[in-house]
């Protein structure tokens, strides 16, 4: 995530002649050009101005001409940043102005200094609150699919193992140049991303964070107590898997050293060696 102003022209002669038109619609003037002489008074010159109604403006020669006045243009500021806002943009597939939203959103969050500033500094995520930064990757876990979001984007950095470029190249921030030598280039914003969810769209693509000014930023969004609950999860269901499979490989030995002689059940190898 310009004010319309009255602009006046001002006239480079002495008179100004009316055009065809008129700014309320009413039907084009006529303009005539009469001389009046009288015996006691040089001869002036004046012009009438004769509408279709019954009225008329007379203007003369040495009088100011009326300066026109152009219509102002109608003023379109950009709507409020709401939850609201994005959820609906994200419904109708618009990444690229729900994009716009989230950033929005994270400076107004982020508090009165990010605001007045217009981006958010890498210190001032801690502000914005757990509630918050969870409803807007909802958002966007809700309409892609579970595809794109924060939390999604924190997943493949950990499996990245917190490797930025390697990240960036997993989510397609990065792309691959043509060169004999395997290389990587940063996108360019914004046509060369992606603003569609199709089949070839990289998990975690979106929502972008600017990261001209450093990874900071990212990194404290990743490490938001908001995702730490996650973060549990993860780490509970890999120990749980890792559990499970010491169970089954147990399981497995039992099975071996049934119905063998109880010489080699009895058998501990040493590996002291």
């Amino acid at each position: 995530m310009a004010n319309a102003s009255l602009q006046s022209f001002l006239p480079q002669h002495h008179h100004s002649f009316p055009s065809s038109t008129t700014h309320d619609g009413s039907p084009p003037a006529l303009l005539k050009l009469t001389a009046n002489t009288t015996t006691n008074a040089s001869n002036s010159i004046s012009f009438k101005l004769f509408a279709s109604s019954s009225s008329s403006v007379t203007t003369t020669a040495n009088s100011p001409a009326p300066t026109p006045v152009a219509a102002a243009a109608a003023t379109t500021s950009p709507p409020t940043p709401s939850l609201e806002l994005l959820g609906q943009q994200l419904a109708e597939g618009d990444y690229w102005q729900a994009d716009e939203t989230t950033r929005a959103l994270l400076i107004v969050l982020a508090g009165e200094a990010a605001r007045r500033r217009g981006y958010v500094f890498f210190s001032e995520v801690q502000f914005i609150s757990v509630e918050d930064l969870r409803a807007v990757d909802a958002l966007w876990l809700e309409h892609s699919g579970g595809r794109f979001g924060y939390s999604v984007q924190r997943r493949i950095w950990e499996k990245s193992l917190r490797e930025f470029t390697r990240f960036f190249i997993k989510i397609g921030w990065m792309k691959k140049l043509d060169t004999e030598v395997e290389q990587f280039n940063y996108r360019a914003f914004p046509d060369e991303f992606i603003w569609e969810l199709n089949d070839d769209t990289p998990e975690g693509h979106l929502p972008l964070t600017n990261a001209l000014r450093g990874t900071r930023l990212l990194e404290n969004i990743f490490t938001h107590p908001a995702f730490d609950c996650e973060e549990e999860e993860a780490a509970g269901a890999e120990e749980e898997a890792d559990k499970g499979s010491a169970t089954d490989q147990n399981n497995k030995d039992d099975n071996k050293g049934r119905g063998r002689p109880k010489s080699l059940t009895d058998f501990k190898p040493d590996y002291s060696f």
